[in-house]
C-alpha cells in the first residue's frame, strides 16, 4: 500500500538512507579489518544458488544421507549417515562419511567415504561435529559427543552411571584433489581411494574416552589452532595429540612436533628465578614462574643409594596412583556426583585428600635424601615448582632404536632422558606404517599404559591396524605423538609453590579446566583451573574444621619443553549455601569474559571450519550449505 502522507514517505526515505549507509560502513569495516560479516549479504543470487535436490540422486537422499556442509578448500561436500539396524532397543549405531565433489551446476560426485570411530559400540545417536584445522588440508577431525538424552533400552543398559560421558574421535586423511596412482582407483567408480596401499590419503585414527563431571568445555576455537594439533581435555589431563605424516626418508626426532626442546638444567645449584625482562621475552607473560628442573644429585654413600632407591620407588608409586587412581571403578565416584543431584559442593574425591598431601610431604623428605641441598626462595609467589625424581618421569619418546633395542640404556642415554622433563607432563611417539605383505596383523592399539596417553587404534581404509615401525624404516609413515599433562599432579605442585593460602590448604574436591588460549607461533597454551577445595579459615587454630572455598589458578604450558609456569593465583572465596553446578556456571562465565578481553581477530584465512549435525538433534534442518569464501549456496 502507498503511503498516505508526507511525512510516512520522508520516514521511508530517511529508513533506506540508514540502511545505505549501515551497508556503506560495513564495507568500510571490512576493508579496515580484512573480514567482512557474514550478515552483511543475507542472499545470494540465483545463479549462486543450487538446490541440493538437483544435484543429489534421489536415492542417496532415500538412504539417509545428512548433509553438513562445504570444506573449507570448497571442493567438497560431506554427508554422514547413521544406521542402528532393524531393533533400535538392541542394535548399535554405525557412521560412514561421505565426500562429494561440487562443481556448479553439476552433479556431486562421490569421491571418498570412511567409516568413523571403528570397533566402537556405539548405542545411542551422536551429536557429530567436523572440524578443519586452519592451514592443515590433509586431515580432518570428527568428534562425535554422547549426551545420555537417550531413552533406548540398550543405553540404559550399558551406560547406568550420569557422572560419565562418552567422547569418540577419527582424525581421517583428505581424499587427493586428482586421481592418485597409489591409490589404484577402479575405472568404474568414482571414488578415488580405499583399494591400494597408498598411505598419505587411506590412513585414519579412532580413539574413545569418558570425561566425568563438570564434563569439560568444547572449544574447537583453541583446541585445533595449532595446525596438526588437537587439544583434548580428559577431566584428568590435558592432552596434546599430534597427528602427521612423515615423508619417505625423513624419519627420527625431525619431523617431531612436540617436545622438541627438553627444559636445561640449572648449572649451578643455587639458581635465582628469572627477571620478569627474561621471564617476558620467552614466555610472553611477565608475571610467570617456571617450574624449572633440579639440578644433578651428588654422590650418594652406599646406605644413602639404598634410601634414594626406596625414594625414588616411592615417588613413582605415588605418581602412578596419581596418574591412575579412581579408574578401577568405572562409576565416576572420583569426580563427585553431578549437578541433577543437587548436593553440596564437598565432595569427597578420590586419590585428592589430606592422605594425599600427607604422601606428597612424606616424598618431599624422601626426595631430599636424593639430591644436592637447594636454597629456597623467598616466600610468596617467588617460589620455584619442585619436578619429580628423574627415576619417576615417566617420558617416553618411542623410537625405532629404543624398541628394538632390549639393553639397558647407557650412562649416556639417561643422562639425556633425565631429571631435565618436569614430573606432572608425559611424551609418547609412535610410528605406523603400512603392513607388510605376509606379516601378521598386529593387535588394536598402539601403547598399552592408558594412564599414560590416550588408547587409540591407526587403521587403513579397510579397517586393517596398520604396523607398528620398531626398527630402521626409510618409507612413508603415520607418526602420532602425544604430550600429557597431569591435572592433579600441577594443582598440588601449583598450591604448595605458589599460593599464598598454601598453609590454610587442607585439599580440593573437585576442579574444572578451561583453555583460555593457545598461540601457535610460541607453542604455548594458558589454562584456568578452578578449584573447589577445603581450607582452614584459621590455620594456627587447633581443632579447626576446614571450611569449602573457590579459587582459580592460571598456568601456562609450554609444549616445546613441558615445563609449566604459574601466571597467577586467585584469592580463597567461601561458598556458602551454592551446589556445585552454580559455582561451575559462575566460573565458566568468568572465563568466556576474560577470553572475551583478549580476543584478537584472526586472519581470514586462519579459521577453523566446524560442520555440526546440531539442528537434525534439534528436530529442525540446516536452510543452506554456505560456502562463504567464494559465496556459493546448496539450498536444502
Amino acid at each position: 500500500m502507498a503511503p498516505s502522507s508526507k511525512t510516512e514517505k520522508d520516514g521511508n526515505k530517511q529508513t533506506q538512507r540508514k540502511h545505505k549507509e549501515h551497508v556503506v560502513k560495513l564495507l568500510n569495516r571490512g576493508r579496515l579489518s580484512g573480514q567482512y560479516s557474514q550478515r552483511l549479504f543475507r542472499k545470494l543470487p540465483p545463479r549462486v544458488c543450487v538446490p541440493l535436490k538437483n544435484i543429489v540422486s534421489e536415492e542417496f537422499l532415500r538412504a539417509g544421507h545428512i548433509f553438513l556442509g562445504f570444506t573449507k578448500c570448497g571442493r567438497y561436500v560431506l554427508s554422514y549417515t547413521s544406521d542402528c539396524g532393524e531393533d533400535d532397543d538392541f542394535s548399535f549405531y554405525t557412521y560412514h562419511l561421505y565426500w562429494w565433489e561440487f562443481n556448479l551446476h553439476s552433479r556431486l560426485k562421490q569421491v571418498h567415504h570412511v567409516r568413523l570411530f571403528t570397533g566402537e559400540d556405539i548405542y545411542s545417536d551422536l551429536y557429530l561435529t567436523v572440524c578443519e584445522w586452519p592451514n592443515d588440508h590433509s586431515k580432518i577431525i570428527i568428534f562425535g559427543f554422547n549426551t545420555r538424552s537417550s531413552s533406548s533400552v540398550l543405553m540404559n543398559l550399558m551406560m547406568s552411571d550420569e557422572n560419565n560421558r562418552d567422547i569418540y574421535i577419527t582424525i581421517a586423511s583428505m581424499p587427493p584433489p586428482r586421481p592418485c596412482s597409489q591409490c589404484c582407483p577402479t575405472n568404474t567408480s568414482t571414488i578415488r581411494t580405499g583399494s591400494g596401499e597408498c598411505l598419505e590419503h587411506g590412513y585414519m585414527l579412532n580413539s574413545r574416552y569418558q570425561v566425568v563431571y563438570p564434563f569439560p568445555t568444547f572449544q574447537p576455537a583453541f583446541q585445533l589452532k595449532k595446525d596438526q594439533v588437537i587439544f583434548l581435555n580428559t577431566s584428568y589431563s590435558l592432552v596434546a595429540c599430534s597427528v602427521s605424516l612423515c615423508p619417505a626418508g625423513e624419519q627420527g626426532h625431525s619431523t617431531q612436533i612436540l617436545f622438541r626442546k627438553r627444559a636445561t638444567a640449572p648449572t649451578s645449584e643455587h639458581q635465582s628465578p628469572p627477571s620478569p625482562s627474561s621471564s617476558s621475552s620467552s614466555h610472553g607473560s611477565p608475571d610467570s614462574r617456571p617450574l624449572t628442573a633440579k639440578p644433578s644429585p651428588a654422590p650418594l654413600s652406599p646406605s644413602q643409594s639404598q634410601a634414594a632407591a626406596r625414594a625414588r620407588e616411592f615417588a613413582a608409586d605415588l605418581f602412578r596412583r596419581a596418574q591412575g587412581g579412581g579408574r578401577e571403578n568405572e562409576g565416576g565416584e572420583r569426580r563427585g556426583k553431578t549437578e541433577g543431584g543437587e548436593e553440596p559442593v564437598v565432595t569427597e574425591r578420590e586419590g585428592v585428600s589430606v592422605e594425599r598431601d600427607r604422601e606428597q610431604r612424606e616424598d618431599t623428605q624422601m626426595d631430599q635424601l636424593t639430591s644436592a641441598p637447594q636454597t629456597s626462595t623467598s616466600a610468596g609467589n617467588q617460589s620455584l615448582l619442585r619436578p619429580l625424581q628423574e627415576d619417576s618421569i615417566q617420558c617416553s619418546a618411542v623410537s625405532p632404536a629404543s624398541s628394538s633395542s632390549s639393553s639397558p640404556p647407557t650412562p649416556q642415554s639417561s643422562q639425556e632422558a633425565g631429571c631435565s622433563e618436569p614430573g606432572y607432563v608425559n611424551y609418547t611417539r609412535l610410528q605406523y606404517r603400512m603392513p607388510q605383505p605376509g606379516a601378521p596383523e598386529q593387535a588394536a592399539g598402539g601403547y598399552e599404559d592408558d594412564k599414560v596417553q590416550l588408547p587409540f587404534t591407526v587403521t587403513d581404509l579397510k579397517g586393517r591396524n596398520l604396523q607398528l615401525v620398531t626398527g630402521p624404516h626409510n618409507g612413508q609413515s603415520v607418526c602420532v605423538e602425544q604430550l600429557t599433562l597431569d591435572f592433579e599432579y600441577l594443582i598440588n605442585e601449583v598450591i604448595r609453590s605458589d599460593a599464598r593460602w598454601a598453609p590454610q590448604f587442607c585439599s580440593f574436591n573437585d576442579y574444572d579446566v578451561v583453555i583460555l588460549e593457545v598461540c601457535p607461533e610460541t607453542n604455548t597454551v594458558v589454562i584456568n583451573i578452578g578449584l573447589l577445595l577445603l581450607a582452614f579459615s584459621n590455620p594456627e587454630e587447633e581443632h579447626c574444621r576446614p571450611n569449602t572455598y573457590h579459587s582459580s589458578l592460571q598456568v601456562s604450558w609450554d609444549l616445546n619443553t613441558g615445563v609449566c609456569h604459574t601466571v597467577g593465583v586467585g584469592d580463597l572465596t567461601e561458598v556458602k549455601g551454592q551446589t556445585s553446578g552454580s559455582v561451575w556456571s559462575s566460573y565458566r562465565k568468568s572465563c568466556v569474559n576474560t577470553v572475551m578481553k583478549w580476543l584478537v581477530p584472526e586472519s581470514s584465512s586462519r579459521y577453523i571450519n566446524r560442520m555440526t549435525n546440531e539442528a537434525l538433534h534439534k528436530g529442525s534442518s540446516l536452510q543452506v550449505l554456505a560456502d562463504s569464501d567464494r559465496s556459493t549456496w546448496i539450498i536444502l
